[in-house]
């Protein structure tokens, strides 16, 4: 068996638009949430509740939706991550 070494990626990932894309949203109320991202989202999209914090304060939702730019999908970004109901997004 060979150990291949682990590639480095350099630079910006090649992404072609338009293309779905993910936002982890995370939160501690998850009826809020929905309501930024109902107020946010440019178009239709699927949003599931993931995970609970242990001690159940914080909440994760997925938020799917078709981006159609990079700049699109940097404004979508940016703007769950202003929205005061919005703890972080990745």
């Amino acid at each position: 068996m060979h150990d291949k070494p682990l590639s480095i990626l350099e630079g910006k990932p090649e992404i072609n638009y338009p293309c779905e894309w993910e936002y982890r949203i995370i939160g501690e109320n998850k009826d809020k949430i929905k309501e930024a991202v109902f107020e946010i989202a440019p178009r239709k999209y699927d949003l599931q509740e993931k995970n609970k914090s242990s001690k159940g304060r914080f909440v994760s939702l997925h938020l799917k939706i078709l981006v159609n730019t990079e700049e699109e999908r940097n404004q979508i970004f940016c703007a769950l991550k202003e929205h005061k109901e919005i703890k972080m997004v990745i």
